[in-house]
């Protein structure tokens, strides 16, 4: 058995999304996210591409894990659990087994939350899960587990440190092997083995590089294209440890910048400092987009921003590695010790032929954020 944590800390995060149920007048919960089920369970494995519930109720028993019977020894292997109920998806319809744990528990007719946002509960699978149970009152869970994993504990935090030291090791290298004549695979190449040499499990997301008028895809993937001189060269990626993500997100220049990626790039720095010195304990979590927006207004940039400022982040499995938490106007959260999240007033100017990057994983702190990352924001020109 391999576990970050040990099993008391498992046991105490059930017992939390217990008590939140309790608070919520909820019977149970159906957690289908494989983050989630791994924060409570340790749980490790790619096959939450088949559908995987992981049953929490106010019984004294443990959660009950339902997975095909391929998972079974990754699921005694990598988690704390003792056992779990485990199917052929050939022979039997995995809802119907759901359906009927929750009957031999007497919550057929109870109150049942179910990852209603989730992507690893399919709009088929919800549709035959209302079939098999009619009496049932189903409620949206999406969040239940999620705002539980909110605020990181010590431990988690220095997973996360951990994890953006592996990053920026691996920036250092994509800068000092950045040049004319190599394409972005290549280069994600090289920031892949980097985050390998670092001790990096694989992330949520791969390496994402972009150069020249492509630079201005916030989400585009490495392709074949030869990277040029004078060319802007956006990078993204996370070092991973124990699923902990610390992302890290900077922008290059190949020869000297022109005026006006160099002022942009210049206004951009000074935004994403203002914003990560704004994330104060006490503080709401818009207000740092506030203060990043009034910089970037110098230059007419707000309206180049391509998404929210940052959001929470923790543990994560592909596709993605957000956590429900948002820094923009809307989002009640206010800053608290152990939050951790992205900073990235990303900005896209395509009809300019560039765009860029910054940011970091940044835990919230008494007198301001705190980036988990040791490298500047300014702009780096590779000679």
């Amino acid at each position: 058995m391999q576990l970050a944590f040990d099993v008391a800390t498992y046991r105490a995060r059930i017992e939390r999304v217990r008590q939140s149920l309790r608070d919520q007048q909820i019977d149970a919960v159906l957690v289908t996210m494989p983050d989630s089920i791994h924060w409570l369970t340790g749980y490790d494995t790619i096959g939450y591409l088949w559908t995987q519930a992981l049953l929490i109720d106010q019984s004294d028993a443990e959660p009950t894990l339902h997975t095909r019977t391929t998972e079974e020894p990754g699921v005694l292997e990598t988690s704390w659990l003792t056992t779990g109920i485990f199917y052929d998806i050939a022979q039997v319809d995995p809802m119907e087994v759901q359906a009927q744990t929750l009957r031999s528990r007497g919550l057929d007719t109870g109150r049942i939350a179910v990852d209603m946002q989730a992507f690893t509960f399919l709009p088929a699978s919800w549709e035959r899960l209302k079939k098999a149970l009619p009496e049932a009152d189903f409620v949206d869970g999406t969040e239940i587990v999620p705002e539980l994993r909110l605020i990181k504990s010590a431990a988690e935090l220095a997973y996360q440190r951990q994890a953006a030291a592996m990053a920026d090791y691996a920036m250092s290298e994509a800068f000092a092997a950045l040049r004319p004549g190599l394409s972005e695979v290549e280069l994600a190449g090289i920031i892949s083995r980097a985050l390998g040499e670092a001790g990096s499990e694989y992330a949520a997301i791969p390496p994402m590089v972009v150069s020249g008028p492509r630079s201005a895809l916030v989400h585009g993937m490495a392709t074949r294209r030869t990277i040029s001189l004078g060319d802007v060269v956006c990078m993204e990626f996370a070092g991973t440890v124990h699923r902990y993500h610390g992302i890290v997100m900077r922008t290059a220049v190949i020869g000297k910048p022109s005026a006006e990626v160099a002022e942009t790039a210049a206004v951009l720095e000074e935004a994403t400092d203002v914003a990560i010195k704004g994330c104060k304990i006490g503080t709401p979590v818009h207000q740092p987009d506030d203060e990043c927006n009034a910089v970037l207004d110098r230059l007419d940039l707000v309206r180049r921003r391509c998404h929210r400022l940052g959001y929470s982040t923790g543990v994560a499995y592909p596709p993605g590695w957000l956590e429900p938490m948002t820094l923009v106007k809307g989002d009640e959260h206010v800053f608290e010790q152990g939050m951790s999240f992205s900073i990235e007033p990303n900005i896209t100017l395509l009809d300019r032929g560039f765009g860029m990057k910054q940011g970091d994983t940044v835990e919230a702190g008494p007198d301001g954020g705190v980036s988990m990352s040791a490298l500047g924001h300014g702009l780096t020109v590779i000679d």
